[in-house]
């Protein structure tokens, strides 16, 4: 297994300021039609002006434009994307080699602006899997209030889901087959989702919600929807592991240990502080895995065959 990483926190790379040379060169604001320099001017103009109360307001809206727009330090992904979309590719062919079966949903637990996703879009194309769906789940708010308690801040790595569906418009990823799930994990990762995905089998696991709560509730969910193997990545898995406190590191050995049936093995990964997993279910398991999917399946589709069959304002509950 790869040695635990010394970089700088990711939450470094994310608080980098650019220069202001980098921000006279943005391009217009979207609905504003005003430059990312004039919003900056105009913002230190209300500052000035801050001595009146119509001045301060002014000075915070623009401010809370500003920052929204992320002109003072602009986007910087926080995935690299060449590395995770060849780390995937990786991946996929680790899961074909093992004699993996048709291949299962891509679930995401971290969207932010898309990065990954949009990364692993592109990996599938490339080995031949275009059918295979992809399922984001984020707050699209950032950090939740908890994860203060962590060592992060709350809000950090908002991006709401209309700048995340712009974002991954812009990479050319098919939106046909993505499904983004907006709200707090608590909320969504139930098994009313399962259902209503249509969640069967999940093959690709991307757990990049940095928290040891948040990848605990990722990967609980995700047991059931695991057949016969699964490759895992943890985005931060170093962060916290390097400083000796609790992160993605002891979410995934807590799973483990919570199903005995599952076993993992390492894989290359993408960043020095990233892991990725090769997870494999008992044979016996696998199967009964296959069968419990199979009848959940059939019990959605017959679910909504007798929803549609409405005849009336009379639901037509024949046996089918």
């Amino acid at each position: 297994m790869p040695t635990h990483c010394t970089a700088s926190p990711k939450a470094a790379r994310f608080r980098r300021i650019r220069s202001a040379g980098s921000i006279s060169e943005r391009r217009p604001m979207g609905g504003h039609g005003t430059s990312a320099r004039a919003l900056v001017m105009r913002m230190l103009d209300g500052l000035h002006l801050g001595t009146t109360v119509r001045g301060a307001k002014r000075s915070l809206h623009y401010v809370k434009d500003a920052v929204s727009a992320r002109v003072l330090w602009g986007w910087t992904p926080l995935v690299p994307e060449d590395a995770f979309a060849e780390c995937s590719s990786g991946a996929i062919r680790a899961l074909k080699n093992q004699g993996h079966g048709p291949f299962g949903t891509y679930l995401e637990f971290g969207v932010s602006r898309g990065t990954s996703l949009a990364a692993m879009h592109h990996a599938l194309e490339r080995e031949g899997l275009t059918h295979v769906p992809l399922v984001g789940f984020d707050s699209f708010q950032g950090m939740p209030r908890e994860a203060q308690q962590q060592g992060w801040l709350p809000g950090q790595y908002h991006s709401t889901i209309s700048a995340t569906r712009k974002y991954l418009q812009t990479k050319g990823v098919n939106a046909d087959r993505v499904r983004l799930i907006e709200g707090w994990f608590k909320d969504t990762l139930t098994q009313d989702t399962v259902t209503r995905l249509g969640l069967t089998k999940a093959s690709l696991i991307m757990v990049d919600c940095d928290i040891y709560s948040a990848s605990r509730e990722a990967l609980w969910f995700c047991e059931p929807l695991i057949d016969d193997m699964a490759v895992i990545f943890f985005d931060d898995w170093g962060w916290r592991a390097d400083i000796n406190e609790v992160g993605q590191r002891d979410a995934f050995a807590d799973f483990l240990s919570a199903f005995p049936t599952l076993s993992a093995e390492a894989l290359p990964t993408y960043l020095p502080q990233a892991r990725v997993f090769l997870v494999k279910r008992q044979v016996a398991q696998a199967g009964r895995k296959r069968e419990q999917a199979s009848a959940a399946a059939d019990r959605t589709r017959n679910a909504q065959f007798r929803a549609r069959r409405v005849f009336g304002g009379v639901t037509d509950r024949y046996k089918i």
